[in-house]
Parts: structure tokens; C-alpha cells; sequence
């Protein structure tokens, strides 16, 4: 358990490391069997543009969204608290030829370790919606941002597959508990402008997205379709 993270959330650690089970990983290498989500081409041209030296992808999960994220910027960190899933990981970068560039680093999104504005760019993908205490994760990643850096993240909304999945149960309004017992939260758009608002943080850009997904082995055996609201943050200065 981590200092940083509130204690719900903290107890989630440990599951996701076993969720990424290397004994599960079938085939590809891949855990989940998904391509990388359509935005983080996207947010890599983004950093890019912003001349970003340091990228952080956190969660980087399974390595999915790396390939395309090394464009973004000299040096990639991928960031997990899962020494599991970056085990996956580091075969998917070796795969897509950009392992040079990839740097590896347990992190804890409430209690990252780095230094105040110390990376040009965050991908946050699929990771504030498992948190009952997102604000702080959000105040953590601004602290790390360096002023006119951007971070690039996702809440899903009700009309993401999930919500209908047979083994995700709700628990309040909005609320679940997933196939894993992971906790899952889904927003609105007034949802997510009352969050960054209580942060005192305001969107450049929101969008919805929309994306298909191939099926999982053992929980959704079915092509899903995934709904988000993407939205991005540039740091003040």
C-alpha cells in the first residue's frame, strides 16, 4: 500500500497485479488483446507539437498505447504499479521497435515520486474512473506537469459497454463493480466539469470518442464498443 493513495484505491493495487498475470497473457502478449485506444496517436502528435521531452503514460497497462505514444517525445516513461504489467509491456515496445526510448518506472498516480513540473506530457487513459478519489490523482499529475504541458485523459461515460456487461454490478448512481471487483465510475460531461472544477482545473478541449474493441477470453467474449469523454488540461505558465 502506498502512502498517497486513499485506502480503497490502495487495495486495488495488488489485484491489478494479478490481473496481469503473466500465466494469463495469451498469444499476441497482450493481456487484454486490445490495439492501442484511437487517441494516443493523437496525443502524441500533441506533445509533439509541444516539443515534449519527457512523456509519462500512466498507467501504461499492458504497453498498448506505447508504440504510439513514442512519438511523442525523446523519452517515453512508462508508468505502473504493476511490475506485471509492465513485464507485458516491455515485450510490446520490444515488438514495435521503440524499446530504446521507453524508460520503465513503478508509479502510484497519487504518489508519483517525480519532481514538481518534471514531465511535458501525460496520457492518463482508462485510470480515473477506477479511482473513488480522482481529484487527488489529478492534483499529483498537474504537480509533475511542467507549465504549458498537457495532459491528456479519459472518464467513461454511461453509454460505454461496460455499463451493460452482464458481470459488472452497480453499487450507486453511476457506481460500479466490475467482473474483477475493480471499482468503476462513469461521467457525464457536468460530471467531469464539477471534478476539475473542484480541482481548479478547466478542460482546453472535451470530446466524446467512440471506438470499437475486439473480444476478451473469459469476461467479454464479445466486440465491444467503448465510450469516453477525452478531455485535455495545458498547464498555466
Amino acid at each position: 500500500m502506498t502512502t498517497g493513495a486513499p485506502s480503497k484505491d490502495a487495495a486495488a493495487i495488488p489485484l491489478w497485479n494479478a490481473a496481469y498475470d503473466t500465466s494469463q497473457v495469451r498469444g499476441s502478449g497482450n493481456l487484454w488483446g486490445d490495439p492501442p485506444v484511437p487517441h494516443a496517436e493523437r496525443a502524441a502528435s500533441l506533445f509533439a507539437a509541444s516539443s515534449a521531452r519527457v512523456v509519462l503514460d500512466l498507467p501504461c497497462g499492458d504497453g498498448r498505447n506505447l508504440p504510439p505514444l513514442a512519438a511523442g517525445a525523446p523519452i517515453l516513461l512508462a508508468g505502473d504499479t504493476s511490475l506485471n504489467a509492465m513485464g507485458i509491456a516491455e515485450q510490446v515496445v520490444e515488438r514495435a521497435g521503440v524499446r530504446e526510448k521507453v524508460v520503465f518506472v513503478k508509479v502510484d498516480a497519487f504518489d508519483t515520486g517525480l519532481l514538481d513540473n518534471s514531465v511535458d506530457g501525460i496520457f492518463c487513459w482508462d485510470l480515473l474512473g477506477h479511482l473513488t478519489n480522482p481529484e487527488e490523482a489529478l492534483r499529483e499529475l498537474h504537480r509533475i506537469l511542467r507549465p504549458g504541458g498537457h495532459l491528456v485523459a479519459n472518464q467513461w461515460t454511461m453509454n460505454d459497454c461496460q455499463v451493460s456487461d452482464p458481470n459488472i454490478r452497480e453499487i450507486a448512481p453511476k457506481e460500479y463493480i466490475d467482473h474483477f471487483d475493480f471499482y468503476c465510475r462513469f461521467y457525464d460531461r457536468s460530471d467531469l466539469d464539477s471534478l476539475l472544477e473542484s480541482v481548479g482545473m478547466t478542460a482546453e478541449s472535451v470530446e466524446v470518442q467512440r471506438w470499437w474493441e475486439p473480444p476478451h477470453a473469459g469476461y467479454r467474449d464479445y466486440e465491444h464498443e467503448h465510450e469516453s469523454l477525452v478531455f485535455t488540461i495545458k498547464k498555466a505558465g
